[in-house]
């Protein structure tokens, strides 16, 4: 008994101690903020942040999660509104709105821009790459972020990284069973970044579209087979409802990272505490949403049975 009311003495006079210091961190990061302000003397900032992404899906979920995050810890000194696909530009056009300032950033994923820079899908998605674990321990730990913004050095971005994750994507919708590397010869596939160049030396002929004109092209036959994103998502968008088989597990996306971009410009006229901020919240995003989407692939796919989508594995 003399030994817990000594320990509870202990845990009280630390707590004291803790309350009449505050606790602090330096800012940490792979981009500095050189025009930054101090703190106490910044105006409220509003930024409009668009992503890739139409309204109700997973990955518009994280960005708006994301948005309010920071919203909420910088207690409104920096407020994002989040915006879907299409609000200010087209979704494969945000990563050029960035750069020119048009939008203060986006929330997109890498692999749209391999024509750009050859290498970015490696921070998005590889066909049989790394598992959700491995790309954390990448970027966070094995300096993965640090390649990630000298990838883009040329650009006119001040933060560049993850914020959000979905683990393995549906790996094709269409309406005709693939079993064999021939039967992706002559399909029209809609596809992005390395898959696609795959999918094109296997016969295919590729198509680039965004999520959200997958659905018509697949009902009116504009394209034979797709693949988008994972199950709870590809459920929202309806992919079910236009096509007869879901293939599975995605192994050309067996995770998805999705990117955060920030013009420089932006970026540089936050103080550094709020610079922060949008880091941990973007990392905070990134790990939420790896357990939000598990959760909810896995009843999109009980949907999926009880539609009647075949369900190729």
């Amino acid at each position: 008994m003399k030994k817990q009311v000594r320990l509870i003495g202990i845990l009280l006079v630390l707590s004291l101690v803790f309350a009449m210091t505050g606790c602090s961190s330096a800012p940490s990061g792979n981009v500095d903020g050189g025009n930054a302000e101090p703190q106490g003397k910044q105006e409220k900032i509003i930024w409009r942040m668009q992503s890739s992404w139409d309204s109700g899906l997973e990955i518009q979920r994280q960005a708006d999660d994301f948005a309010k995050m920071v919203t909420e810890m910088s207690g409104g000194r920096l407020e994002i509104r989040s915006l879907p696909a299409g609000a200010v530009v087209s979704g494969l056009n945000v990563f050029d709105a960035v750069d020119t300032g048009v939008l203060d950033a986006a929330h997109t994923a890498s692999f749209y821009w391999i024509g750009k820079e050859p290498v970015a899908p490696m921070f998005a998605a590889v066909p049989a790459g790394m598992t959700a674990l491995e790309y954390i321990m990448w970027l966070y730990e094995g300096g993965g972020l640090d390649l990630w913004h000298e990838m883009y050095s040329e650009y006119n971005f001040g933060f560049v990284g993850a914020a959000g994750m979905n683990v393995t994507e549906d790996f094709c919708w269409s309406n005709k069973k693939i079993e064999t590397l021939d039967d992706f010869k002559g399909l029209k596939f809609r596809s992005v970044g390395y898959w696609g160049e795959i999918l094109t030396k296997l016969g295919a002929s590729v198509v680039t579209l965004p999520g959200g004109e997958i659905y018509g092209a697949l009902e009116t036959g504009i394209i034979d087979a797709a693949e988008f994103c994972n199950p709870e998502s590809d459920y929202v968008s309806g992919l079910h409802e236009v096509a007869k088989y879901v293939h599975v597990p995605g192994i050309h996306q067996p995770t998805s990272m999705m990117e955060l971009i920030i013009n420089k410009e932006s970026w540089d006229k936050l103080s550094p505490d709020l610079q922060e901020i949008v880091r941990r919240a973007a990392q905070a995003t990134t790990l939420v949403g790896l357990g939000h989407t598990i959760q909810k692939d896995a009843e999109a796919l009980r949907k999926f049975e009880e539609y009647g989508t075949e369900i190729v594995r």
